[in-house]
């Protein structure tokens, strides 16, 4: 008895392999600047998905997004994916300004002009799910020290967030 359960003791202090995989998950970030008046927009994506989403797509060769082209590429690809309405209908123009590729993020920036803080806004955030079923893209909205939260899985529509 003493022996077996010395065994299982021993079995239990054995490391355990953990078989894990990173789950496929962006980040937006939207806050009004109220010195610019403009909405600013920030998209946090692995850039490893990132990358291998706009290949799949055939937007470009290798899955690579270091080079100027695939950065400007990502830019397009998120701004067509990512959209913005006012409480009462209007779609906001989400100009780029730019992208960056790093060795585990990329970053995309944008902003709309917006003469007063938005009470709310409808999102649609299909970024990346084109091809990856299981991405799942959360946006976070600041107002003021408030922020709030949506989360969008693959077949989620436009989705509201208020003040």
């Amino acid at each position: 008895m003493g022996q077996i359960l010395f065994g299982g003791a021993a079995c239990a202090a054995l490391p355990i392999r953990a078989w894990a995989h990173r789950q496929k998950q962006a980040m937006s970030h939207i806050e009004w600047n109220a010195r610019t008046k403009m909405l600013e927009i920030t998209h946090d994506l692995h850039a490893h998905d990132a990358a291998l989403v706009l290949a799949r797509l055939g937007l470009i060769s290798t899955p690579d997004i270091t080079n100027l082209r695939a950065r400007a590429s990502l830019a397009l690809y998120v701004q067509k994916n990512f959209k913005l309405t006012t409480l009462d209908g209007q779609n906001l123009d989400l100009t780029i300004i730019g992208a960056e590729a790093g060795a585990t993020y990329a970053h995309v920036y944008m902003e709309a002009e917006m003469a007063e803080p938005p009470s709310g806004l409808l999102i649609k955030n299909t970024i990346l799910q084109d091809v990856f079923i299981d991405q799942i893209n959360q946006v976070n909205m600041a107002f003021g020290d408030n922020i709030k939260s949506v989360i969008f899985t693959a077949g989620d529509g436009q989705k509201k967030i208020l003040a």
